[in-house]
């Protein structure tokens, strides 16, 4: 029967501890569970923001690479320019000056 007791008196501190401490483990949990969900919330805008980001960069590489079809034509446009340019600077050769005919007095 002491045995019986003693079993019984240790089950009772057991469930009398497990008591006590269900109700730290109970109100930790839902703080736990508080921080799960704004950490959550959190993730989601930075997702949204990572997305955001990413559209962005892509407009930019969209107008990085329209920015550099435009200039590599003002390129072209201005070396064809200047060898233009060339070409109407170098003199024409002169052709031998035409002897005046002179009339004879008579």
């Amino acid at each position: 029967m002491m045995k019986k007791l003693g079993l019984l008196g240790v089950v009772f501190a057991v469930v009398l501890f497990t008591a006590g401490c269900g109700q730290e483990i109970k109100k930790e949990n839902e703080q736990l569970k508080a921080q799960v969900a704004t950490l959550t919330a959190h993730t989601g805008e930075l997702e949204t923001q990572v997305a955001t980001f990413e559209k962005d960069v892509a407009d930019l590489n969209t107008q990085v690479a329209n920015l550099t079809a435009e200039r590599d034509a003002a390129r072209k446009e201005c070396d064809a320019l200047k060898a233009k340019k060339k070409t109407a600077a170098k003199p024409v050769a002169k052709s031998a000056p035409k002897k005046s005919v002179k009339k004879k007095k008579k």
